[in-house]
C-alpha cells in the first residue's frame, strides 16, 4: 500500500494515515495480515515526524483494525472490515460535482468505475 498525504486537505496527518488504513481496508486492498510499514519507514517516505505515525498506529490498535507484534511489526487484524463510509462518501460527493460539470450522469459514472475496477484489481469473482 502505498501512503500519501495531502497537506492541503485540512485534515491531521495521522488522522489521514488512520483513514487511509480503513479505507483500504474496506476497498479490500488490504486484508487481515498484511504487514503495515514501520513507523520509521513510513515516516521518512512521508517526511512526517515518527510520533505522528506512531499516533496513528496506537489509535488504529486501540480501535481494534491492527495489531503489533513486538519484534515483527503492525498487522491487519482479522475480523469484519472496518467501514470508512463517512470519508468515502464525501469523496464521491467530489467526483459526482466533477462528473456533472464534464457533462456525465451518475449512471456514466458508475459505469466507468465498473470498467476501471474489472481493469485493476479484478472482482471477487474474477480472483
Amino acid at each position: 500500500m502505498e501512503f500519501y498525504i495531502n497537506p492541503y486537505d485540512g485534515v491531521p496527518v495521522y488522522l489521514q494515515i488512520i483513514q487511509q488504513v480503513k479505507a483500504a481496508i474496506s476497498m479490500e486492498t488490504m486484508h487481515t495480515g498484511d504487514r503495515l510499514p514501520t513507523v520509521r519507514e513510513l515516516a521518512g517516505a512521508l517526511a512526517v515526524n515518527p510520533n505522528t505515525v506512531a499516533k496513528a498506529y496506537r489509535d488504529l490498535e486501540r480501535d481494534g483494525v491492527v495489531e503489533t507484534l513486538s519484534g515483527k511489526g503492525t498487522f491487519i487484524k482479522g475480523g469484519q472490515p472496518t467501514r470508512n463510509t463517512e470519508h468515502l462518501d464525501r469523496i464521491l460527493d467530489m467526483l459526482l460535482v466533477e462528473a456533472r460539470n464534464a457533462g456525465l450522469s451518475a449512471e456514466d459514472v458508475a459505469e466507468r468505475l465498473v470498467r476501471r475496477g474489472r481493469q485493476g484489481r479484478g472482482t471477487k469473482e474474477e480472483r
